[in-house]
């Protein structure tokens, strides 16, 4: 059945109220509109769906046998909108997160039970993506970032900042020495991100700082960075609560040397959901003392 619900739900007041007035009245339209979209339903059909009986308007067998499926149609599209109802205004449903690969693993995931013990209702589906996911396609609910997020059609709020610093194995710091200052990386071995993670703050600052530095090993996987780190092939740069998963990580200077502020992004129509509002602001209160 190729034919809109909108045809048919102007077939079915036709079909109860008798007259095309009378049917325009109960759909708040013009009684014109419903001659119109009868008029083409019965081009579509190449059949008469009514005709004019001494009260009114009386179904043809084409009508007839049209009335029964248009009314089974109605029957699923209220159901749907029963369950659907007021759903952004409830703490329930799936919420659709994406972020990259080191927030995923180690901040997201780990912490998110704290948010679904006090959202029961809420199903999570975690996207870790380092590709930046486009909202305004809805091809998530919210995007938790790095950085802060240039489209101006989206909502964003700032969350919280990660405190980054160098480390490195014990092995690699024997072998090469331990720096003490930001001059002393001249000549150290450097692990990082490849091209498509430019816009990440650890890429920025060794751009900026680390020019002299050698970058043995690239990847665009924050675990395989910090395994190569922790396998002695040089420095790294990552938030501590990235590290604590790895053995053998030592920090490699006494401060920290970047703030990574972090953005929670989602699209304006969103915005007002339940369910999104109580993650941005369960975000704000996590990503505080992380």
């Amino acid at each position: 059945m190729t034919e809109s619900w909108d045809d048919l739900r102007f077939f079915l007041a036709i079909a109860r109220h008798k007259t095309r007035a009378a049917a325009a009245a109960a759909l708040r339209v013009d009684a014109t509109t419903v001659g119109r979209r009868m008029r083409a339903l019965e081009r579509r059909f190449d059949a008469r769906l009514f005709a004019r009986g001494p009260n009114g308007l009386v179904l043809t067998p084409a009508g007839l046998a049209l009335a029964p499926r248009a009314e089974a149609v109605e029957a699923q599209v209220l159901a749907a909108e029963g369950a659907l109802g007021g759903a952004d205004s409830r703490l329930e449903g799936v919420l659709r997160i994406t972020s990259s690969e080191g927030l995923s693993s180690y901040v997201l995931a780990p912490r998110l039970v704290e948010f679904r013990r006090e959202h029961p209702g809420i199903r999570i589906s975690l996207c870790a993506e380092n590709r930046t996911l486009d909202l305004a396609r809805h091809e998530a609910d919210v995007a938790v970032r790095l950085f802060r997020p240039r489209e101006p059609s989206l909502v964003a709020r700032r969350v919280g900042a990660l405190a980054l610093h160098l480390y490195a194995s014990a092995e690699y710091l024997r072998r090469a020495g331990q720096p003490r200052k930001l001059r002393d990386l001249a000549g150290h071995d450097w692990v990082g991100f490849d091209a498509s993670l430019d816009r990440t703050p650890p890429s920025r600052w060794m751009h900026d700082h680390a020019t002299a530095s050698r970058c043995v090993l690239r990847s665009n996987s924050t675990t395989v960075v910090l395994a190569a780190c922790a396998a002695g092939h040089g420095i790294a740069m990552a938030p501590a609560c990235f590290t604590k998963h790895f053995f053998g990580l030592e920090q490699v200077l006494p401060r920290v040397v970047l703030e990574a502020e972090v953005w929670a992004v989602t699209h304006p129509d969103l915005y007002p959901s339940a369910r999104v509002k109580a993650l941005l602001a369960w975000l704000g209160r996590t990503l505080a003392s992380t």
